[in-house]
């Protein structure tokens, strides 16, 4: 029996859109109905189609493929592995080149050496990449609109600041935090220098890691 890996992907983008569970459900039907032995399925949670570069499951993916550790590759559709549409046409050569199939639930084999095929893989890259774009331009529409209406944008506040009942308030500590990056910066310390006298301080960061000089730049310049 010819050995699976399944991949699913959902963007922060995309949370109203295929869930990750009905993706996982699509691949384990499509295994079982084409009779290959599903071993695992990678999932990128949260994470945008725009480039793998940042998504570790996707590099898992294309590291089994690259080593031939699997036969198939089983994605809900081809959009989920990327949305850039150079890198699609690289991944679909990848698999050639190692000889493992890739299939999608929706659009069936997307590897190919056929005229035909090698011709569609170019229109759904480009269709891929089109969908990306489009999303992009929705996601910053609906975030101007909550601008105009005065209503805040999500995410996480900027340092310095928390929500509370909905409106932005200064966070206590975390503004001593700048005052002292402040009056540091003042006495002519260089941002290197800043972040050693934080560590010996024991002022540490949101997440509790110590500062990084892009970090303190990035704070500095928004106060």
């Amino acid at each position: 029996m010819r050995t699976a890996l399944g991949y699913i992907r959902i963007s922060k983008e995309e949370e109203s859109s295929i869930s990750l569970d009905y993706q996982r459900s699509e691949i384990e039907k499509y295994c079982q109905r084409e009779g290959l032995q599903l071993v695992a399925i990678e999932s990128d949670e949260g994470l945008s189609g725009k480039s793998i570069e940042a998504r570790p499951a996707v590099q898992r993916v294309l590291h089994a493929v690259e080593t031939q550790a699997v036969d198939t590759v089983v994605v809900f559709k081809s959009d989920r592995m990327s949305r850039d549409g150079i890198e699609s046409l690289q991944i679909e050569k990848l698999f050639l080149l190692r000889s493992v199939s890739y299939l999608s639930t929706t659009e069936g084999s997307l590897t190919s050496e056929s005229v035909d095929d090698e011709f569609m893989s170019y229109i759904r890259a480009g269709l891929n990449q089109r969908e990306r774009k489009l999303i992009s331009l929705r996601t910053r529409q609906a975030l101007s609109r909550k601008r105009e209406l005065g209503q805040r944008v999500g995410g996480r506040p900027r340092y310095g600041w928390q929500v509370i009942s909905g409106e932005m308030v200064k966070e206590p500590s975390e503004q001593e935090a700048i005052f002292r990056m402040k009056e540091l910066m003042a006495k002519g310390y260089s941002t290197r220098e800043i972040v050693k006298q934080l560590v010996l301080d024991g002022i540490k960061t949101r997440a509790g890691g110590y500062f990084t000089q892009t970090q303190i730049v990035r704070i500095l310049k928004a106060a």
